[in-house]
């Protein structure tokens, strides 16, 4: 069996997606309804690598009209912290949906439906908004983003916004023992477990802005002008991995995805064959990188989520230079944060709620997430900031 994956590259975001869904996509689709689960994790502006490009989004929206679909709907959660709805609308795809008449939403407003995981590694269930198990079909429209934790996130991780609420923080906070021989963290195993239940018919990866470095939210946006689609999540992954110039190692969670789901290296079809021509090597979002651009600050992270790693991020992008006579200051955060973890010496800030059991013994700032400008102001003033 042959993987097929389409890579189309011009100028006109919207001809791009419906040209590259096209070429994926063969069903009657008068009988069915699709969810084109769309990347806004975070509120930032349109078409600047953060979420998926509103043009994208309409030319799928058009693609799946001109072949009268029963039903489509557009949707996202966003991390714990940031309003869906808000995220969606300053991206710019609320707007779209709106001029081409179709339903956009908070994928949580459609309720939960838990589900057990077979043959589970890391975990053995897991809370999920209902929609993605009542369409017909889901469409995973994510952004080709690098990733501080993951490595980079494509479809297959993007399909972690489908996970309802606070069940989101589930897989950063998982710590089991590895399998033996283990090629990954726990967290990239927990993607796996996702995978299982949690899986797209199709993935349209937008390349057209993407982002690289401090990824998912803290990156510097990539022009690329590219689409990536494929009836195979994990083909498209990982031929979006060569495009960014990465190996396997660099996200093991889509080569253990990639496994699990039978799909052979070897079965990938790359359309057109030269597609290499428009890739290019993107900044890894490594820790490494993390210390050499902000050597005065180090980060102790113990189960920390989504949203308190992007609010760290943007306090890196806006305020490390606010503190250029401080030797060392550390910034811990995560629910499973132990004492020890706080005697490395300089200032340690507490960062998030769930550190608050050790505020009594370092300065703490709360919030879920805090605000980016209420660390810098914790840090400056070396008391609680929890007012």
């Amino acid at each position: 069996m042959s993987y097929d994956v389409y890579v189309v590259r011009g100028s006109d975001p919207a001809k791009n997606a419906c040209e590259a869904m096209g070429k994926v996509f063969t069903e009657d689709a008068s009988n069915l309804s699709v969810l084109l689960k769309v990347n806004t994790g975070f509120r930032g502006p349109a078409a600047s690598g953060l979420c998926t490009h509103p043009e994208v989004v309409r030319g799928l929206i058009r693609f799946f009209k001109d072949r009268r679909t029963k039903k489509i709907y557009v949707g996202d959660s966003s991390i714990v912290g940031t309003d869906s709805i808000e995220a969606l609308k300053s991206a710019g795809i609320w707007d779209v949906c709106a001029e081409e008449g179709v339903e956009c939403l908070n994928l949580d407003d459609s309720g939960i439906s838990e589900r057990e995981i077979p043959d589970p590694v890391m975990v053995e269930k897991l809370k999920l908004s209902r929609l993605a198990f009542e369409v017909d079909r889901v469409v995973s429209v994510p952004v080709m983003k690098t990733h501080m934790y993951a490595g980079a996130t494509l479809s297959i991780k993007n399909m972690k916004g489908c996970l309802y609420q606070r069940d989101k923080t589930r897989l950063h906070r998982v710590f089991k023992p590895l399998p033996e021989n283990a090629r990954g963290k726990c967290l990239d195993y927990g993607i796996m477990d996702l995978a299982k239940i949690c899986y797209a018919d199709y993935a349209l990866i937008d390349g057209t802005v993407a982002m690289e470095g401090f990824g998912p939210s803290g990156g510097t946006p990539v022009e690329m002008g590219i689409i990536v689609a494929s009836a195979s999540p994990a083909a498209a992954d990982t031929v979006c991995l060569r495009l960014m110039g990465m190996k396997d190692e660099d996200a093991p969670h889509i080569m253990l995805v990639r496994e699990n789901k039978g799909v052979r290296l070897e079965d990938i079809r790359v359309f057109p064959a030269d597609y290499m021509k428009w890739g290019r090597r993107f900044l890894r979002a490594s820790e490494q990188d993390l210390h050499l651009s902000y050597p005065n600050f180090q980060v102790v992270d113990r189960g920390a989520c989504s949203a308190c790693h992007a609010a760290i991020l943007q306090f890196f992008r806006y305020h490390h230079g606010d503190f250029p006579d401080r030797e060392k200051i550390t910034l811990a955060c995560g629910r499973d944060l132990k004492e020890e973890d706080l005697a490395g010496g300089g200032d340690v800030v507490l960062v998030g709620n769930c550190t608050a059991k050790f505020r009594s013994a370092c300065p703490f700032c709360k919030g879920c997430p805090p605000v980016p400008s209420q660390i810098a102001r914790t840090i400056a003033g070396r008391k609680t900031y929890d007012d």
